[in-house]
């Protein structure tokens, strides 16, 4: 067969949709895998965060839409209500990000019923290793949002430590947090009991 410049192009042609075909069937194969395992993480980021939650439930569309709206900045992926094992609410779980240094920061953080913080874990992030990562390697740096009274304050939060030399990661957690003091008290603070 002869060398042409339409031999050549049905020949990329043919590399081009043999590739992507085989990219599909990985990502059709992959996807759910990866899909369960941010679930499984979010999931054990949530008991992190309330160890005595029985369960979570998902607010409803119309009460997320709210707290978004709420947000600002900060993005709010979801946003959790905490069931003890008698089914009384205990709290709320939120997944929020705000941007640091090397792009979104997603955590999850915990508000009992009147709005304390019980704890802060990192999901995700992108920060310099070494430096901005040890927003998640220094336990104090997270530790001390759960010292925030009930009914915090933005001004309140801008009060604690930040990390030397990660000052935007640092930023970008407690953006998160500031947020959320606004969510609970425009929103969650009132939304009642799990229906």
């Amino acid at each position: 067969m002869k060398s042409s410049p339409l031999n050549l192009i049905l020949s990329v042609l043919i590399v081009c949709v043999v590739a992507a075909a085989g990219l599909a069937a990985t990502y059709s194969i992959t996807a759910p895998i990866i899909t369960a395992q941010d679930k499984a993480a979010e999931e054990a980021a949530l008991k992190g965060v309330f160890p005595d939650a029985a369960s979570f439930k998902s607010v409803e569309p119309a009460l997320l839409e709210k707290v978004q709206a709420l947000a600002g900045d900060t993005k709010v992926d979801a946003v959790y209500r905490a069931i003890d094992s008698a089914g009384a609410q205990i709290g709320w779980g939120l997944k929020v990000g705000s941007r640091g240094y090397g792009g979104y920061i997603n955590l999850v953080l915990g508000l009992d019923r009147d709005g304390k913080v019980t704890r802060v874990t990192i999901l995700s992030m992108n920060e310099t290793p070494g430096l901005g990562t040890r927003i998640k390697t220094e336990p104090a740096f997270l530790e001390q949002f759960a010292t925030l009274p009930a009914g915090f304050t933005e001004k309140d939060v801008k009060g604690l430590d930040m990390i030397s030399g990660a000052t935007k990661s640092s930023r970008g957690v407690r953006n998160s947090v500031s947020a959320t003091a606004i969510i609970f008290e425009k929103v969650l603070k009132d939304a009642g009991e799990v229906r």
